[in-house]
């Protein structure tokens, strides 16, 4: 990994170099500037970028296309002039603020996805980056939301979730998972409000799998929680040292950044991560490649909805039949593992997602 690292430096600082030394030409802010309460990983200001969110299955943030796990025909994707509509105005085609994906935090690849700590260096899809400097240079600085939205399908599938798929999974990103009834429990951890060992127990009792993204600073204050979660056969993946906005940063920002809090889980916990979720789930396509390159799965969502201000908890009933209600082929739930609303549904939402015809899915497959 150490020479993968500084190859992988070694580009990006190329890149920056390419840019003429600015990392971010052409919008790295979005349209508008958006006030945000602190989140759970404890950032707050403003965020670049018009607040919007997709309702039901689509996601704050999360698909992957190009690797084939998702259908290309075209009965199984929108119209191409949507992504338009997603790119020039999320307003357009999502639904209110407060809908399922109002997170403002926030296929398959050739290489295992399990973050086991093998010891062995996992081969990751060929990079789209290359090495070609002109094309480097040639990717997309521009900031983008952390969920298309949009309408759903028969299958109940956010169409802006496919779109996304099919245009950002060359880099390794995935917003929707494969066309088949599994569903994937993913959760962000920014900060510890007790309810971690709850929600572990509760996936312990029904048998489910989930994907916690730690940040330094969870990992740094909580190191028995992050033991625990490795010991009980779930994943762990990297939500960045500092949880800054990456579309802020330039690439050999970004590379320092994952680094930095890949190195120290793997020196603390002997444990390899592979998955990344992007903070606030802002990117765009050269923070897409850099990530690619360190090695790294970025995975985004289906699926998330308010949930993680902890003085305002959403109502209990409504919010599970909210996440029952968006369970579709694929869909990535990112629930915080902060809230009392999710701890208090959570049972009962595996349950009834199972009754509805569902598995819940090993995330180390995706």
């Amino acid at each position: 990994m150490k020479t993968k690292r500084l190859a992988a430096l070694s580009i990006a600082a190329a890149l920056v170099l390419a840019l003429g030394m600015s990392g971010c030409t052409g919008g790295c802010s979005m349209n508008g500037n958006t006030s945000m309460p602190s989140s759970p990983g404890g950032v707050s200001g403003s965020v670049s970028g018009s607040v919007g969110n997709g309702s039901g299955s689509s996601g704050s943030s999360q698909h992957s296309g190009s690797s084939g796990s998702i259908s290309n025909s075209p009965s199984s994707l929108p119209d191409d002039n949507l992504m338009d509509d997603i790119e020039s105005g999320m307003d357009d085609i999502l639904d209110d603020v407060t809908g399922d994906n109002s997170r403002p935090d926030g296929s398959s690849s050739s290489r295992p996805g399990s973050g086991s700590s093998s010891g062995s260096e996992s081969s990751s899809a060929t990079t789209t980056m290359g090495t070609d400097l002109g094309e480097i240079g040639a990717l997309s600085a521009k900031g983008l939301d952390w969920g298309p939205g949009g309408p759903r399908d028969e299958k109940n599938r956010s169409q802006g979730a496919l779109l996304y798929n099919q245009k950002y999974g060359k880099y390794d990103a995935l917003f929707l998972a494969a066309d088949e009834p599994v569903v994937y429990m993913t959760f962000d951890e920014g900060y510890e409000n007790g309810l971690t060992p709850t929600f572990l127990a509760i996936l312990k009792e029904k048998g489910v799998k989930g994907l916690f993204f730690v940040t330094y600073d969870f990992a740094n204050r909580e190191p028995e929680l992050v033991k625990q979660i490795i010991a009980e056969g779930h994943v762990l993946g990297n939500h960045s040292w500092s949880h800054k906005n990456y579309s802020t940063l330039t690439p050999k920002e970004a590379a320092e950044d994952l680094m930095k809090l890949h190195d120290y889980v793997k020196e603390n916990f002997d444990y390899e991560m592979k998955y990344f979720r992007f903070p606030s789930g802002n990117f765009n396509e050269q923070t897409l490649a850099v990530v690619q390159s360190m090695g790294y799965k970025s995975v985004f969502w289906s699926f998330a909805y308010q949930d993680w201000l902890t003085d305002k908890q959403p109502e209990a009933a409504a919010s599970e039949e909210r996440l029952v209600k968006a369970a579709c082929p694929g869909n990535i739930y990112l629930l915080h593992a902060v809230s009392t609303t999710n701890a208090q549904i959570m049972g009962s939402f595996i349950d009834r997602v199972r009754d509805a015809g569902y598995t819940w899915g090993d995330p180390a497959t995706l």
